[in-house]
């Protein structure tokens, strides 16, 4: 039973990124959000800890991020549209086609979507993660571009990842290691 317990979280973290579309209560909307961040924190590092991971725990693992960003996005454009300028709009659209031209490539070339847990990669979940209470506390358009720049740059790296590599390596650290 231990074995999928990683597993069990990131399925949890996908639930509770979809019940975030339709919570409109603050203190339950906090809650989801907290166990989002606690399951993404703790299925990894149980993996490890008791190594149990897992190809399909990594892409798990993946795939939940991926739905927490798109719901995310859907989210700020929705309740926060004042924030959320065309320009800002634009630049999170350019990300996603980068990730989506990267699910592309990897389903083209390895035969199957992949996503690499890079340093820069876990770094950007990190930023996405706390950005919303960076950007409605701290609204600072220099902060909010350093973070789309960052997030930028490691979507970069991953696709260069996947231009280079000649086989799979989901936790390949960065592209200049392998």
């Amino acid at each position: 039973m231990k074995k999928y317990i990683p597993n069990i979280l990131s399925i949890l973290r996908i639930i509770c990124s979809a019940l975030l579309l339709f919570i409109s209560d603050r203190i339950i909307f906090i809650f989801l959000y907290f166990i989002i961040g606690l399951t993404d924190i703790l299925d990894g590092f149980i993996a490890r800890k008791f190594n149990i991971e897992s190809e399909l725990g990594a892409r798990l693992d993946s795939f939940a991020d991926f739905v927490f960003y798109i719901i995310l996005f859907f989210i700020f454009t929705r309740l926060y549209n004042q924030i959320m300028t065309v320009n800002y709009k634009m630049v999170l659209i350019g990300l996603l086609f980068v990730h989506l031209l990267n699910l592309l490539l990897t389903k083209l070339k390895y035969k199957k979507f992949v996503f690499v847990h890079t340093i820069a990669n876990k770094t950007s979940g990190i930023l996405v993660y706390f950005s919303p209470a960076i950007i409605l506390f701290k609204q600072s358009n220099l902060i909010i571009w350093v973070i789309f720049l960052f997030i930028f740059i490691a979507a970069l790296e991953e696709l260069l990842i996947t231009i280079i590599s000649s086989e799979v390596n989901l936790n390949r650290k960065s592209v200049f290691c392998k």
